[in-house]
């Protein structure tokens, strides 16, 4: 076992070899910020939801009452990011050997997929209400729109630091935001029904929103799904990693295959291939191994990498099928 310790990305690497495999590997630590923001965010999500519910009930406000049910939504799925939070810290057992750390995925992938739902839904609604639009109270869709707003943006805020690193948060904040630009709409749409009676602007207004979230959700979907069908990670290529590899000849590299890259979880990235050496160099397997996992880390920010040394003699995939 060696070890080498990286001052600039202050984690130690790991690297070790026995009968010509090598390991590297480090952690990422979730945030306590992120999980008090999330309970934060349930509990002002909660409030929000009652609030518009009855504002929408009173005022006959369509996009009020869409409003709340994506603010209910986010309670909801606030709840289900937080437990998966706690879940994905729990320490990896025998048959679950990288952990619980992709329930964050699926709660991301469960949140986005129903808020589809949700936004299909509230369209549909308002394309049957556009022909028969409804008298609305202004005064009162304007003051409870304004405290959606308020609540959702110092929600988002809460969440914004943590969601640079963490698909679950992102998913969550998506809610957030898209409540916060949707409670702004219905603001606008407030200010102009104060003035002219275009109560249509209500069902319209609604359709928006939902089409907005539907749009921003639509990438965390894509990544979530990447992630659990362990596709390359975006903004890195497999030729390049070789190449990278392959500027280790002098010591002997002849052959790079069965490259695998993929995610965990955002960030925390996987890498696995077999590295065909000269015979004579098996001696350094340990000093190759560290070398490798070096590029990988520094390169690519790769946190976790298994390496398997062949000799140029003796072919180890003749089974191989991945």
């Amino acid at each position: 076992m060696a070890k080498k310790k990286v001052k600039e990305n202050h984690v130690e690497p790991q690297s070790c070899s026995e009968h010509g495999h090598g390991h590297g590997h480090h952690h990422h630590v979730h945030s306590g910020a992120g999980e008090r923001g999330l309970l934060i965010s349930i509990v002002m999500n909660l409030l929000i939801t009652a609030a518009q519910i009855a504002g929408g009930l009173l005022s006959g406000s369509l996009a009020l009452i869409s409003d709340a049910f994506h603010n209910l939504s986010d309670a909801v799925f606030l709840v289900i990011s937080y437990i998966a939070m706690l879940i994905s810290k729990r320490s990896k057992t025998a048959d679950k050997t990288y952990g619980y750390k992709r329930a964050e995925i699926l709660s991301a992938l469960a949140n986005v997929s129903v808020l589809f739902l949700v936004s299909g839904f509230i369209i549909y609604t308002a394309i049957r209400r556009i022909s028969t639009p409804q008298h609305l109270n202004s005064g009162i869709m304007l003051f409870v729109a304004f405290i959606g707003f308020a609540g959702n943006l110092i929600s988002a805020l809460l969440l914004m630091k943590d969601a640079k690193n963490n698909l679950n948060i992102k998913s969550a904040l998506v809610h957030l935001v898209g409540d916060a630009v949707s409670s702004v709409a219905v603001i606008i749409t407030a200010l102009i029904l104060v003035f002219k009676p275009w109560y249509f602007l209500d069902s319209l207004m609604s359709i928006a929103i939902s089409i907005y979230i539907i749009k921003e959700s639509f990438s965390i979907f894509m990544e979530s799904v990447n992630i659990l069908m362990q596709a390359v990670p975006k903004g890195i290529a497999k030729e390049k990693i070789e190449k990278s590899i392959y500027t280790l000849k002098k010591y002997g590299i002849k052959d790079i295959h069965h490259i695998h890259v993929w995610e965990i979880t955002p960030g925390n990235i996987v890498f696995d291939a077999h590295v065909v050496i000269d015979i004579n160099e098996l001696k350094k397997a340990d000093e190759i191994i560290m070398k490798i996992n070096r590029i990988l880390l520094k390169e690519y920010n790769i946190s976790h990498s298994t390496i398997q040394l062949e000799s140029e003699n003796f072919n180890h995939c003749v089974t191989c099928e991945l």
